[in-house]
């Protein structure tokens, strides 16, 4: 709900013209390979990576910082003041915020304690904030110090005078770099803040704040498509060290409630082989063998314990037992089929009680276990037969595939019941 609308269709076109183009691998499940698609075009949208680091040591650098008033900027002046000094530079900032009042004040204490320099007017009776920035760079200069940070007043898009001055302001200073800092709660106002902070300033990259409580920040996601300017840090909390360097992939996972996103789609990577096209030809024809059900269960065991794939996608609230029984329920069909012949797996009509008794004996099951299980199986079987016979009625277009099967996997929620 935070993100622009126009992005939103952007993403969901793409998302949906790879989805029907793109082969799925047979190892992937569907709804884990559309996270796939919607993770890659947002962190396209987000510049792919990090920020490229335009700071450089040994050299004189200039950063200009510019936002609304509240996004937080003044304290994240004093987050970049610590994160460079503490990667060897020497930090000096300039104030040159002649509307707030307290806002040379709240410099001076942020920076103290880092042992920071600052330069402005702590009187607050210069009201020429061109003057304040010009003096206090020339003064960093002088000093030889190699980062110097200028924090400008806050302002809003509407505010024509104070957008002309950050215009004169970044022709005079000339930064190495603009940073436009958005609060991480704008939602999609993001958007229009940062289309009028990137007409009037060359904006180099964004850094969002006020991740740390409710908000996602979705208007992230806006701002960076309106400045075309990549994500360099995000603020996770109030005290100074609360400065994160952006990481594309955890973000968007963030976004999304998928903890360890990460993780999900390296397994997906991992899993990406040819699907098997014979078997899925078997389905639409309605045959489903003890075989296919034990490929399907090794295609699922190359995602992982079914545990982390929970984890991944955010279901810790998922009972323990449900898990614990949905882990141990896929472990015993593997140790069941292993204990069937090639010939029992691909015909399992021919499985009656003396076969039973020896895939039991085999399989350390009980006779009535095997029994249940193949219950199971032939209720899945008639479900895959119902469906591709669906899917040859069908007119127009290709059979269908059942819900959470074919190029996506089965579905296997009815092997997670009692057994």
């Amino acid at each position: 709900s935070d993100v622009d609308y126009n992005i939103v269709i952007q993403v969901t076109d793409n998302i949906k013209k790879k989805a029907f183009d793109e082969k799925i691998s047979q190892s992937v499940a569907r709804k884990d390979y559309i996270i796939k698609l919607i993770h890659d075009e947002l962190v396209d949208i987000l510049g792919g990576k990090a920020a490229p680091k335009r700071i450089k040591q040994n050299k004189i650098n200039i950063i200009m910082m510019v936002g609304i008033q509240g996004s937080g900027k003044t304290t994240t002046v004093g987050k970049l003041a610590r994160y460079y000094k503490n990667r060897g530079f020497k930090v000096g900032v300039v104030c040159s915020d002649t509307w707030r009042p307290g806002a040379y004040d709240q410099l001076a204490q942020l920076l103290e304690p880092l042992q920071v320099q600052l330069s402005g007017d702590p009187t607050g009776k210069e009201k020429n904030a061109l003057k304040l920035a010009k003096k206090g760079v020339k003064h960093f200069i002088n000093e030889k110090v190699d980062l110097i940070i200028v924090d400008t007043a806050g302002r809003h898009k509407e505010e024509k005078e104070l957008m002309d001055e950050v215009k004169k302001m970044e022709r005079i200073i000339k930064p190495n770099e603009t940073i436009l800092v958005l609060d991480g709660t704008l939602g999609q106002q993001a958007k229009k803040q940062a289309e009028a902070f990137a007409t009037a300033t060359h904006v180099g990259s964004v850094i969002i704040t006020k991740l740390d409580g409710t908000a996602k920040g979705g208007g992230a996601i806006s701002a960076v498509s309106a400045t075309d300017a990549p994500i360099k840090f995000i603020g996770v909390g109030e005290k100074v060290d609360a400065l994160d360097e952006f990481e594309p992939t955890p973000f968007v996972g963030s976004l999304l409630g998928i903890p360890d996103i990460k993780g999900l789609i390296d397994k997906i990577k991992e899993a990406e082989l040819e699907p098997d096209k014979d078997m899925a030809k078997r389905f639409m024809k309605g045959k489903f063998t003890l075989e296919d059900l034990y490929h399907q269960l090794k295609a699922i065991k190359k995602m992982g314990k079914f545990q982390q794939i929970i984890k991944m996608l955010g279901g810790q609230n998922i009972p323990s037992e449900f898990k614990d029984m949905a882990e141990q329920n896929l472990e015993n069909w593997e140790i069941v089929l292993n204990s069937m012949t090639q010939y029992e797996k691909e015909n399992p009509k021919v499985i009656k009680r003396n076969r039973i008794t020896r895939i039991a004996h085999g399989s350390g099951k009980q006779y009535s276990e095997i029994r249940e299980m193949l219950k199971q199986y032939d209720q899945m079987k008639k479900m895959v037969k119902k469906i591709g016979q669906g899917g040859r009625r069908r007119r127009g277009g290709g059979p269908g595939m059942p819900p959470g099967m074919g190029p996506g996997g089965m579905d296997f929620g009815s092997l997670f019941g009692n057994m």
